[in-house]
């Protein structure tokens, strides 16, 4: 006798712009569906709440917290399951999954739609002390490169969360000094077939993290038949859109020369602009905020949106649109559909850690500018482009912005997934020299 292997999840992808119709024929689908059960997952409360009166049909329902369950969604979760009720929750509620819901999906042959890639890492508060602790006292031990909680009737206060996540993700350790959440990819395997509705799919996390996996999937389009949005081959999808018009990159010769080498705006160059004295550089951003909101609409104050890193937000926040700061990596959320002043101010790359975890993992190749790409359309498409209105952003890195432009052009060509790379030539020296070693520190 010998085990057979379990059956592999069938992954779909559907690769398509914000607006081309991706929720909408996930909806139809559902809808039209009726032989499987569903637990579409989506980042936003709002999207719930669509999912469920778009579906009422089907009897979509969210888990709740309720006196029996101690007011835990998450312990209300396992009851709908075993109902087989189609299920609409949030990304957050996802990365908890248990070991114990895992296996209730599997016995009742759910599909899944993932709206937008989840986060997969989340760096761990948690001192290096602690940890230590927690072996020494056979609470936690250390297995392969993580850290697995060992003591289930531990009922202390200060390692609660702590315990309570390790339940559903790993535990990483990086460098004996850094430790994150990983999501386990069995998260997605305990499905009979799984969707995930997403745009630049190629040169996100969760397609390394499927790569090297072994998990297979598929991209498909979007395409409106008679009316009625539904999902077909990805060589059915006309991807051809014109933005040319509508999307307004502005910025002075003056106000884009704090960004113009390959690393300006990046999270080390931000670090090291911070411990200058006076603090120079990023006292020119902020007057270049200011001066940018202030020529593109003086008076337009509720139609503005901007970002950087979060952790120097106060440092480059101004008068006229401090309140109006929206995280650079924001995605799927309809709330910012009125901003049509924006502000773009970091240079996106992958965090070092998790491009080393990946390569760790068996990664090759990371396209960090097809990457950095992806987060910055996903946050434009926030604004009011998602309604096909007009829009004028300031993008002061020369890196995003000629990503931003060609990518505009490729689109108009229908070719939006082409690969873009970003060939920088760093400025000479006196001596004729270039910087190299400069740009290699900015490297690391």
């Amino acid at each position: 006798m010998y085990e057979e292997e379990p059956k592999k999840t069938k992954v779909k992808v559907c690769d398509a712009l914000c607006g081309a119709g991706k929720t909408l024929s996930c909806i139809n689908m559902m809808n039209s569906d009726t032989e499987h059960k569903y637990i579409f997952i989506t980042p936003y409360l709002d999207e719930v709440d669509r999912i469920k009166d778009s579906c009422s049909g089907r009897g979509f329902i969210s888990p709740e917290r309720r006196p029996n369950n101690s007011y835990s969604k998450l312990k209300d979760l396992p009851d709908l399951i075993r109902q087989g009720k189609n299920i609409a929750s949030t990304h957050a509620l996802f990365a908890c999954y248990t070991d114990e819901i895992k296996e209730l999906i599997r016995a009742q042959h759910y599909i899944l739609v993932l709206d937008e890639v989840i986060d997969l890492f989340q760096p761990v508060n948690i001192a290096t002390g602690d940890i230590e602790f927690l072996k020494r006292n056979n609470i936690a031990r250390e297995e392969n490169d993580g850290i697995v909680w060992k003591d289930d009737d531990y009922n202390g206060v200060v390692f609660s969360d702590v315990m309570r996540i390790s339940k559903s993700r790993d535990m990483v350790n990086y460098d004996g000094r850094f430790y994150f959440w990983a999501l386990p990819i069995d998260i997605f395997q305990c499905f009979e077939q799984a969707y995930v509705l997403t745009y630049m799919f190629e040169y996100q996390l969760l397609k390394y993290f499927f790569d090297v996996h072994g998990v297979e999937y598929e991209l498909i389009g979007t395409r409106r038949v008679n009316g009625i949005y539904q999902f077909c081959e990805m060589s059915e999808m006309d991807r051809k859109r014109d933005l040319s018009g509508l999307i307004h990159i502005v910025g002075t010769e003056k106000q884009n020369a704090i960004g113009r080498d390959n690393y300006s705006l990046s999270s080390g160059w931000f670090d090291r602009a911070f411990q200058e004295e006076g603090k120079p550089k990023l006292e020119a951003i902020k007057k270049n905020i200011y001066n940018v909101f202030r020529h593109m609409a003086p008076s337009a104050y509720d139609a503005r949106m901007w970002t950087t890193l979060a952790k120097y937000r106060s440092n480059l926040k101004g008068k006229g649109y401090s309140n109006s700061f929206v995280s650079f990596n924001r995605r799927a959320s309809n709330e910012f559909a009125d901003k049509r002043y924006l502000a773009y101010c970091i240079n996106v790359f992958m965090m070092p850690w998790m491009k080393n975890y990946l390569h760790r993992l068996g990664v090759e190749k990371i396209n960090q500018d097809m990457y950095a790409l992806s987060v910055l359309v996903q946050w434009i498409f926030r604004s009011a482009i998602r309604k096909g209105e007009e829009v004028w952003i300031y993008v002061p890195s020369k890196r995003m912005r000629y990503l931003l432009e060609h990518w505009i052009s490729n689109l108009a060509a229908g070719e939006d997934l082409k690969e873009i790379r970003y060939h920088h030539r760093a400025p000479k020296t006196k001596s004729g020299k270039r910087e190299a070693a400069v740009m290699r520190q900015y490297r690391k």
